[in-house]
């Protein structure tokens, strides 16, 4: 009797260590889109203003748009670095304690 409860518990971990991984994946991706999203058209923005311009030279122009360029890559690299380090902390509070499962799972259900 007890080899089958210890079972089914050990399997209901699993489901709900699943499940939480699977929501931590859809809102990472979500956050993701999102960050790029927002990123994108800002430096579009800028980078029209840039254009539009008539104070700046053509090089004045070519540098402040390169400038935006880097600065956009920069802030990419950014958004995957705090989002990896994110994703890496939650998913390993949850795979490993079944009770930070459970209380990851009630955060995100709030959320």
């Amino acid at each position: 009797m007890n080899e089958n409860s210890t079972n089914q518990t050990i399997h209901g971990q699993n489901t709900l260590q699943d499940i939480l991984i699977n929501d931590i994946r859809r809102k990472i991706s979500e956050v993701a889109i999102d960050a790029e999203n927002i990123s994108k058209e800002k430096y579009a923005a800028k980078a029209k203003m840039i254009e539009a311009a008539t104070d700046m030279s053509t090089k004045e122009k070519l540098d402040a748009m390169d400038k935006n360029f880097d600065r956009r890559n920069q802030e990419r690299w950014q958004n995957v670095l705090y989002l990896a380090v994110a994703s890496l902390s939650v998913v390993g509070l949850a795979v490993g304690s079944p009770v930070a499962a459970k209380n990851i799972r009630k955060l995100l259900t709030a959320a």
